[in-house]
């Protein structure tokens, strides 16, 4: 079957589902529903136009019906509208109507000219579910998925909707979600679509346990619901971005490079006590040759004691320093002449002998 005809049987199908047509009964609803259901299930299946595909999904707000003039005078009810469509007696509730919708929406979406349906979610998507993929989230917010998921209990007549076609769709919006040119993934943030906890929970439930499901679209949804919620992505903060301006500032770089950088920053006060600068490239270590103890030079001193070498003239020892106090600098001469006085007796026993 042409293009032509399917353009058709979609604006006919779309006028029958305005639920303010007072004229249109939910049987007149169904019964449309069901006949376009055998246009495109008939072998071979049928043609679309590109503007088709968003047509049926959104009916008088898809941008084909508002550039082209004749369509802009109808009233064309979209496939998401009529499948989220509120019960107006009922409050949560959804149409009788949207049960059928949605379940056509499913197999338009994932099944319609499909060869494999044992791979729903990869591969190419067929016109229908490229459309649904890449729309935006007010827009798919008009399915309702939440409710469906959340109250859909499969029965016949139920006003809560079809979990398990509403989870079908979700799991390929959160798969497979594109921006407006069909071709560049956009991962959506699963809250968008299902707001509250306890959906998302009867979601994730479903999606273990479903068999159409494989593990690889499973881990491809949960990567795509942390990149969209920046699960593992480092949001850059105040400080670093302020750090990263002065860094690449061409004058701040030069004002680095020209900066000498000195480790020694106890030069100033070790610099007291006679510190001396150690060769860096003498491979010998002066501790294990017995030249230093602690990182300080012995040489022989009085009576075979030790003292500190001589350290260019610096004091090298604290009694030595201005800063030292006046009883302290008695006490070491005091200990001087004690060494100075046992050596010379020392000397003289050995003289005798």
């Amino acid at each position: 079957m042409d293009a032509d005809r399917s353009s058709i049987e979609i604006k006919v199908l779309l006028k029958n589902l305005d639920p303010t047509k007072t004229s249109i009964k939910h049987k007149d609803r169904l019964r449309r529903l069901n006949k376009f259901r055998n246009f495109v299930t008939a072998r071979p299946p049928p043609e679309f136009y590109d503007d088709d595909y968003g047509l049926l999904l959104l009916g008088s707000e898809s941008p084909a019906a508002m550039e082209d003039e004749d369509l802009a005078n109808m009233t064309l009810y979209g496939m998401l509208r009529a499948a989220g469509c509120p019960s107006t007696d009922h409050k949560d509730s959804l149409k009788r109507s949207a049960r059928p919708a949605i379940s056509l929406l499913r197999y338009l979406c994932l099944e319609f000219d499909k060869n494999n349906a044992k791979n729903l979610f990869l591969g190419e998507l067929n016109g229908f579910g490229q459309a649904l993929c890449a729309l935006n989230v007010p827009q798919l917010r008009t399915l309702r998925l939440d409710i469906h998921i959340g109250k859909g209990d499969n029965e016949s007549g139920s006003r809560g909707g079809s979990k398990d076609d509403a989870c079908h769709l979700c799991a390929l919006i959160l798969a497979r979600h594109t921006d407006t040119d069909y071709e560049t993934p956009k991962p959506i943030n699963i809250k968008d679509v299902l707001p509250a906890g306890e959906t998302r929970a009867e979601f994730e439930n479903w999606l273990a346990s479903c068999p159409s499901v494989s593990s690889e679209v499973r881990k491809m949804i949960q990567e795509n619901i942390s990149a969209a919620a920046g699960v593992g992505v480092r949001k850059k903060t105040g400080n670093d971005t302020a750090a990263a301006s002065i860094t690449n500032a061409p004058s701040a770089k030069a004002s680095f490079n020209n900066v000498v950088v000195d480790d020694d920053d106890d030069d100033d006060v070790l610099g007291v006590f006679g510190k001396q600068p150690l060769n860096r490239k003498q491979s010998r270590s002066l501790l294990f040759d017995g030249e230093m103890d602690g990182g300080v030079e012995i040489v022989a001193g009085l009576g075979g004691g030790t003292k500190a070498s001589d350290g260019g003239g610096k004091p090298t020892q604290w009694s030595q320093t201005q800063m030292a106090s006046a009883a302290e600098r008695a006490s070491i001469s005091i200990f001087l002449e004690e060494e100075v006085s046992i050596l010379l007796t020392f000397e003289w026993m050995h003289i005798v002998m």
